[in-house]
């Protein structure tokens, strides 16, 4: 009697568990609708390319500078 109660406390534990790791596979949502106006702005920030080509102005100097000295 008391092996029998083993194996079924034994069987119950590794079904229960076994059952709880199951995880649906719902549809995803629709992507959200979008308008027909496009915004130049990404997150309220204006974008500023004269910073990139400064800093690449500044990197081209600091690489000849070596050579000059």
């Amino acid at each position: 009697m008391r092996k029998t109660l083993g194996v079924c406390v034994l069987t119950l534990l590794l079904t229960c568990s076994a059952v709880a790791g199951e995880i649906p596979n719902d549809k995803p949502a629709p992507p959200p609708p979008t308008s027909d106006v496009q915004e130049t702005t990404t997150g309220g920030e204006i974008p500023n390319d004269g910073a990139d080509s400064l800093t690449q102005t500044v990197l081209d100097l600091l690489a000849a500078l070596p050579t000059l000295l």
